[in-house]
């Protein structure tokens, strides 16, 4: 980085964990942290964690000069101009909060807020797997499954500025109930969240495992290791996920003609376990294209995806 090249904080709000960092304006990231969700124990003290910890960054990083802006990456349902998050379903009490202007006052400098998943869509699309393809949609299985979608090398936010919520698009058959109040949506079987839970209502119906811990500890990182060592439980559910995300996807690609789906989050690194069975279900169902035009890929950059995709948006922004 040269002494004048710009930089931008950059904050990630999880069901999990809040990430934060330090991009530079062509989206190299300098310095990035985080601590769990959980330890907000209202909204009003989640933000003032945010808010001390962009500060507690910012002082550590003043050699790299004073931040631009701040760019903020929230779950649920948002309106970005307004910045304001409407509901986040799996952080508590986080309704109609006007978090551009609260972090925006907490660190004296110009805050945007757009979709987490959106974010991490960017940052997969400008220095990630997604390089290259300007029409291509990105999953996060995390906490919940969050969908960013990319036309024309350009953030889509429809009419209401909340699309691509492919994580709450109901599932046939599926009887779970989501975070969001709804039943059957697609996150309650593929999110990471959502597959440990499945994992562990399974051991308790007494299912067949290699898993010989408390179940209560069961994790998608568990469940992962597991697989690798051909665990049945974990490998059917896995698939399973696998194809509740084709159905969806193929639906996504066939309506809007896209050539790239994304796959990232905390979940993903179970990708190889999903991917047979998602394959199969888009080589059935797809008709807009051949297999082959099509790339469904797992992200390359891992949780700082959202953390680089800042500094894209924020160029787009003019800041």
């Amino acid at each position: 980085m040269t002494e004048t090249e710009d930089t931008f904080l950059a904050l990630d709000i999880g069901g999990t964990n809040v990430k934060s960092g330090l991009v530079t304006r062509g989206g190299e990231l300098k310095k990035h942290d985080s601590f769990p969700t959980s330890d907000g124990k209202s909204p009003a003290h989640l933000i003032e964690l945010i808010a001390r910890n962009l500060k507690k960054l910012w002082n550590e990083s003043a050699s790299d000069g004073r931040p631009k802006a701040l760019a903020i990456g929230a779950p649920g349902w948002i309106k970005p101009k307004e910045g304001i998050v409407v509901m986040a379903p799996n952080i508590p009490g986080w309704r109609d909060l006007p978090i551009t202007r609260l972090m925006s006052q907490a660190l004296d400098i110009p805050a945007v807020l757009e979709n987490d998943a959106n974010l991490y869509a960017l940052g997969e699309w400008s220095k990630g797997a997604g390089q290259g393809r300007d029409n291509q949609i990105t999953l996060t299985l995390g906490t919940g499954v969050g969908g960013g979608l990319i036309l024309d090398g350009k953030i889509w936010n429809g009419s209401f500025t909340s699309a691509a919520e492919v994580g709450h698009i109901p599932l046939v058959g599926n009887p779970r109930v989501c975070g969001c109040g709804r039943v059957g949506c697609l996150e309650t079987v593929a999110s990471a969240l959502g597959m440990a839970s499945i994992m562990k209502e399974r051991i308790a119906a007494g299912h067949e495992t290699l898993h010989r811990g408390d179940p209560n500890k069961i994790d998608s990182k568990i469940m992962m290791e597991l697989a690798g060592k051909k665990d049945p439980l974990s490998l059917r559910i896995f698939r399973e996920a696998g194809e509740a995300m084709g159905y969806v996807l193929s639906f996504v690609f066939n309506l809007l003609g896209l050539e790239t789906a994304v796959i990232g989050g905390g979940g993903a690194g179970a990708f190889e376990f999903m991917e047979e069975s998602m394959t199969e279900i888009l080589e059935r169902h797809v008709v807009t294209a051949v297999m082959s035009e099509i790339a469904v890929v797992r992200g390359a950059l891992g949780g700082n995806a959202p953390l680089i995709g800042a500094a894209a948006l924020l160029n787009a922004c003019g800041h």
